[in-house]
């Protein structure tokens, strides 16, 4: 008994020592000069999708003082019952040096929208109204990790739907964001 009780303390001494050493290695912290933050999730109030948009951005070209973003958006508005959908695509151009930038782009905006048809009997029905979005404003994203922020003038160029063309198909909007980037 007195042996098997010495050799599972030596087992119990052997594993603990085993264990002093890490299993692990840290990863070093990364350096956002060679891997700058180029996605940034953030909301917009006003801008390309009317009210609000919950929206996606990833800087796909990098360098100094030119940056090419792709963004998606998506905005879910209330009519009645049902629950009206709006998608944002958009395309930017941003220059200058980090982190204060100017930005420049075009985009499309899809109103999934709950509407009568014309006609004598009044029968509702979705339909998809498409709209060109630009943008021109300024943009701050720092190559770092952290606050990301947006102001724009957002003009929007109707298209036709069931009523026909608008009468005002083009339109100045503006847009702020406020977000993360990472």
């Amino acid at each position: 008994m007195r042996i098997l009780l010495l050799n599972i303390f030596l087992l119990i001494g052997l594993i603990t020592q085993a264990q002093t050493e890490p299993e692990y290695v840290l990863k070093p912290p990364r350096d956002y000069t060679t891997k700058p933050a180029k996605n940034a999730a953030f909301i917009e109030l006003g801008g390309n999708a009317g009210l609000y948009s919950l929206n996606f951005d990833r800087i796909y070209f990098y360098k100094e003082s030119l940056k090419l973003s792709a963004r998606a958006g998506f905005a879910p508005h209330m009519n009645g019952y049902y629950v009206e959908q709006r998608y944002v695509i958009e395309n930017n151009f941003i220059v200058l040096p980090n982190p204060h930038h100017l930005e420049f782009g075009i985009g499309s905006t899809m109103h999934r929208n709950y509407n009568p048809t014309q006609g004598d009997t009044a029968i509702y029905k979705w339909e998809n109204i498409w709209f060109g979005t630009m943008r021109c404003g300024y943009r701050y994203q720092k190559q770092n990790d952290g606050l990301f922020i947006r102001a724009a003038i957002t003009p929007i160029i109707f298209s036709k739907d069931v009523i026909g063309f608008h009468p005002d198909y083009f339109q100045f909007w503006a847009g702020a964001s406020i977000g993360v980037s990472f």
